[in-house]
């Protein structure tokens, strides 16, 4: 079931990519050929490169790819590399875990208030309730990995 997720996340996320190659090709061509912009393609770049965001952070996460400095980590015992792996871990799964506690607040005032893109009116609730549920994910993978 694991690897069916990652699986899917990694479809989506390389579905993401090419649609933001497509919007911004179909948006240059159609501005300096026929001076015709694409409709939107600013809303369009904004919900696709956050969407990848979110579709990726699990994936980074369950990598074990974001950003760390282990300068002094070499030289630490194995014991104490592995708990400082598990406090690494704890941390940046409380952090994921106010991320999502922030959206939810970020997805409810829009649903409450109607928000939506300027250009095409996309409810940007929904993308927050995306990010909401990545960061629960990403959490999650986060506890359940095994540290280095």
């Amino acid at each position: 079931m694991i690897q069916t997720a990652r699986r899917a996340l990694e479809v989506i996320a390389a579905a993401l990519v090419v649609g933001l190659i497509l919007v911004t090709c179909v948006d240059v061509v159609g501005r300096y050929l026929f001076n015709a912009p694409l409709r939107g393609a600013y809303d369009l770049t904004q919900i696709l490169l956050g969407a990848l965001v979110f579709a990726a952070l699990p994936l980074v996460t369950a990598r074990g790819g974001h950003v760390e400095v282990d300068l002094f980590l070499s030289l630490m015992p194995a014991r104490a590399a592995r708990v400082l792996g598990v406090a690494a871990a704890v941390v940046t799964a409380l952090v994921l875990v106010y991320f999502a506690f922030r959206l939810g607040f970020k997805v409810e005032d829009d649903v409450t208030t109607g928000r939506a893109t300027q250009g095409i009116g996309f409810p940007l609730w929904t993308l927050g309730a995306v990010g909401l549920v990545s960061c629960v994910a990403s959490a999650i993978v986060a506890l359940a990995r095994k540290p280095e």
